[in-house]
């Protein structure tokens, strides 16, 4: 996986609040994938599969959780080989 992969990922938005992560969140750690498949930032594979978004909140959509987790999974997998 190359931070090129992590920069140009795009992710379904859900139907309903609760089977979602708020996108600010997602995005903002995805940049921080980014810069570590960099080596500008630190993050570790327990950091990728620890971490926790909130949902969007009422009535806004956000990325499918499914797809997200997924996703982090692999880099997860990734950095662990690094």
């Amino acid at each position: 996986m190359s931070p090129e992969d992590v920069r140009d990922i795009t992710f379904s938005l859900a139907l309903m609040s609760k089977n979602a992560y708020d996108e600010a969140e997602v995005d903002a750690f995805l940049d921080r994938i980014e810069a570590t498949l960099r080596g500008q930032d630190s993050l570790t594979a327990t950091d990728v599969r620890d971490v926790a978004f909130t949902h969007p909140g009422l009535g806004r959509r956000g990325y499918t959780k499914d797809e997200v987790d997924e996703f982090l999974t692999q880099v997860a997998a990734t950095l662990e080989a690094l």
